[in-house]
């Protein structure tokens, strides 16, 4: 073999490893920009489902400040149903979130609100349960804000009626 040939071969060689790699580095880059994308998009998701979730806690508390009609009056309806919208509301900002202890979190206070909403309101224990779970509800929301880690205390105030 010709010394010409060798050093064509030798150049075409490199260039095609050159190639190769730098097709490799742009590929990667992409999918790299891809997944921050993705990242910072499901970050702004959370973050306006954590700004709403804020204000439906406090319209929620407002209600409940208002006390519970008699049952059989034509108030309670007037009282309940806004109430259970709201609590609607809560549950689809639910699952905007990733965090799967803060779905389970606002699944808990739902769950709460939509069977028990009288004894949520009921102002016999201090602070009235429904102080608790909007002031709770707001304290993980601003763990969302903030990017920090699920306050684990939170769960004494929602025990899984599930274990046991």
């Amino acid at each position: 073999m010709q010394a010409e040939t060798l050093a064509g071969l030798m150049g075409l060689g490199g260039a095609l490893v050159g190639a190769a790699v730098s097709t490799g580095a742009v590929v990667w880059q992409q999918r790299k920009t891809a997944h921050e994308a993705e990242r910072v998009h499901l970050l702004g998701l959370a973050e306006a489902a954590a700004n709403e979730v804020i204000w439906l806690s406090y319209e929620l508390q407002d209600r409940f400040a208002e006390g519970v009609p008699d049952r059989n009056s034509s108030a309670y309806y007037t009282w309940e149903d806004p109430i259970q919208r709201l609590n609607r509301s809560l549950e689809e900002q639910m699952i905007r979130f990733h965090d799967m202890q803060v779905r389970d979190f606002l699944s808990r206070c739902h769950a709460e609100i939509l069977v028990r909403a009288e004894s949520v309101a009921d102002p016999g224990g201090w602070p009235p349960r429904y102080i608790t779970i909007c002031g709770d509800i707001r304290r993980v929301m601003g763990t969302v804000l903030r990017r920090q880690p699920f306050p684990r205390r939170i769960w004494r105030n929602y025990p899984d009626v599930t274990e046991g």
